[in-house]
């Protein structure tokens, strides 16, 4: 399974993703580029920026 399909399957499960828990999870590196694929291919994909230590990193949904 590709890891943008890893990234679909555990956005259509509810699961709320930042890009450590993709790296963590074998998704890869590069989550905003396959959200970026997702959304272009008609996914409504949300993000909220959320604080993690002293840093804030993007999570993102699925809407709806």
């Amino acid at each position: 399974m590709s890891q943008k399909a890893l990234v679909l399957q555990a956005l259509k499960k509810g699961q709320k993703i930042t890009p450590l828990d993709a790296l963590k999870r074998g998704m890869g590196m590069r989550l905003g580029a396959h959200i970026h694929k997702l959304r272009q291919q008609g996914y409504d994909i949300r993000r909220n920026m959320v604080k993690r230590g002293p840093s804030r990193v993007a999570q993102y949904y699925l809407a709806g």
